[in-house]
C-alpha cells in the first residue's frame, strides 16, 4: 500500500508526450493552443470607420460639407474629389483615400447633398471615430502564445488570422467499463438481487464538465475469459481505459490478474487512502494497434469511484492535455484528524460544510456536495484541506 503523495508522484512521471491534433475553430473552446498564433496582417488591417455618419478632410476648415457619395463596409475605398465635399460612410467600412475623420450622423443636419455640423460649439479634429490601421497590432506579432487554454473571446483572434482547422494539444482518447453481474441497465427493471448501474453515468457526466467524453462505455462480466475479451476488443487506440470494481480482494476481484496476463504493467494497487482504498493502476506498453495505455482500476462502490476518478484519473487526464490543476485549499474549522499515514476524502458543500454521510455506497449524500474535502496527518490539511470541486460548480 502506497500514500496519496507517492501515487501522485508515480501518475505525474508516466503522463504522455503532448502531441498536435487539428479541430475546428468552433470545437477549439476548452483546448489547449499547441503553438503561437501570429497576425498575417495589422490589425486592423485598414483604417476603419467606427461610426455611421460623414467621412472627411479635417484640413478643409468649414462647417458644411456636399456629399459625393457613399462608402459601404466591403468595399474598396472611395477616393475624395476635394476637401469640400464629404463621403457617407458605414461603421466597418474603409475610410475613404482622402479623409481623416468622420464626424456621426448625430451631430450633423443634411439637406438634400448638403450636410453640415449642427450648433455652432465643438469641431473635427484629425481621428475622430476612425479605428487606425495597426493600432491593435502590427502584421507579425505574437497576438496568442502557445499553450493558450482557448475561451470564446479568443475565436475573434483566431478566425481574423484564418485559422480553421486549429492545432491544439491531442486530447487523449479514453474510454469506460464497469464491471459486475449485480448491474442492470438504467431502464430495465431490476431483479431483487441486482441494482442498476450507476458509476458510469457518474463519471461521464463529471468528466463532460472539463471537456472529456470517453470513446466508449461497456460492462464486463464477473468471469475472467469475457472480461478479457471484451477489453481486448476495447483497447485498439485507446490512451487509458477507465475500469471500476473487480479490483479489491475479492473472489472476483479479476481485474488486476486479468491485466496481469494482458501483459500490464502494475504501478501501484492500493492507497493509504478512505474511500478508495482498492485503487488499482498500471500500464500496457505500445503495441502497434495502441499506444501506451494506462489502466485505472477504480473501486467499484460509487463514491469511491467517482471520488478516486476525480482525484486521480481526471488530472491526469488534464495534465496529459497541458491543464493542470490547481492545489485549491479552502478554511474549514471542526475538522479530525485521521489515523496517521491515512487520507481521508470528505464530501463537502460549500453553504453546508462538512456533510453527513454513510460510506461509500451513499451517492445520494453527493447529491448536496460541491466537492470534497482531502485530509491527512499534515496539520495544515486540518484547518485549511485541499477541495477538489466537481466540474460545473461556482
Amino acid at each position: 500500500m502506497i500514500s496519496v503523495a507517492e501515487a501522485d508522484r508515480l501518475l505525474g512521471g508516466i503522463l504522455p508526450t503532448p502531441q498536435t491534433e487539428l479541430v475546428s475553430l468552433t470545437q477549439a473552446v476548452g483546448r489547449r493552443l499547441a503553438v503561437p498564433v501570429q497576425a498575417d496582417r495589422d490589425g486592423p488591417p485598414f483604417d476603419r470607420v467606427a461610426m455611421d455618419g460623414y467621412a472627411v478632410s479635417t484640413g478643409f476648415e468649414g462647417r458644411s460639407w456636399t456629399v459625393q457619395g457613399i462608402q459601404m463596409a466591403g468595399t474598396p475605398p472611395v477616393i475624395l474629389g476635394e476637401p469640400t465635399r464629404a463621403i457617407e460612410v458605414a461603421t466597418g467600412a474603409v475610410l475613404p483615400q482622402g479623409c481623416d475623420a468622420v464626424v456621426p450622423y448625430e451631430r450633423t443636419e443634411r439637406i438634400g447633398d448638403q450636410v453640415s455640423l449642427l450648433g455652432s460649439g465643438g469641431s473635427v479634429e484629425p481621428g475622430n471615430h476612425v479605428h487606425r490601421q495597426g493600432i491593435d497590432y502590427r502584421a507579425g506579432a505574437t497576438l496568442l502564445p502557445a499553450g493558450t487554454r482557448l475561451r470564446s473571446t479568443h475565436l475573434h483572434t483566431l478566425a481574423s488570422v484564418g485559422m480553421d482547422p486549429v492545432p491544439v494539444v491531442r486530447r487523449l482518447v479514453w474510454a469506460l467499463a464497469v464491471t459486475g453481474d449485480e448491474l442492470a441497465e438504467i431502464r430495465d427493471l431490476p431483479q431483487p438481487w441486482q441494482i442498476r448501474r450507476s458509476n458510469a453515468a457518474a463519471i461521464v457526466g463529471e468528466a463532460r464538465c472539463w471537456g472529456l467524453t470517453p470513446r466508449g462505455e461497456r460492462v464486463l462480466p464477473d468471469q475472467k475469459p469475457g472480461l478479457r475479451a471484451i477489453v481486448e476488443q476495447m483497447l485498439p487506440g485507446l490512451d487509458a481505459l477507465i475500469l471500476t470494481g473487480g479490483v479489491s480482494a475479492g473472489l472476483l476481484d479479476l481485474v488486476p490478474g486479468v491485466m496481469a496476463d494482458l501483459g500490464a504493467q502494475t504501478l501501484f494497487h492500493k492507497i493509504a487512502q478512505r474511500p478508495g482504498k482498492p485503487l488499482w493502476c498500471g500500464f500496457l506498453p505500445p503495441a502497434s494497434d495502441r499506444p501506451r495505455t494506462m489502466i485505472f482500476g477504480l473501486p467499484g462502490n460509487p463514491v469511491s469511484s467517482l471520488f478516486t476518478f476525480r482525484r486521480y484519473v481526471l488530472p491526469w487526464l488534464l495534465a496529459a492535455e497541458g491543464r493542470p490543476l490547481a492545489d485549491a485549499r479552502i478554511a474549514v474549522a471542526g475538522l479530525k484528524p485521521p489515523p496517521q499515514g491515512q487520507t481521508v476524502f470528505l464530501p463537502w458543500s460549500q453553504s453546508q460544510g462538512v456533510l453527513d454521510w454513510h460510506g461509500s455506497g451513499d451517492y445520494l449524500a453527493l447529491a448536496e456536495s460541491d466537492g470534497f474535502l482531502e485530509i491527512n496527518d499534515d496539520p495544515k490539511s486540518l484547518v485549511e484541506p485541499r477541495v477538489h470541486r466537481w466540474g460545473g460548480g461556482f
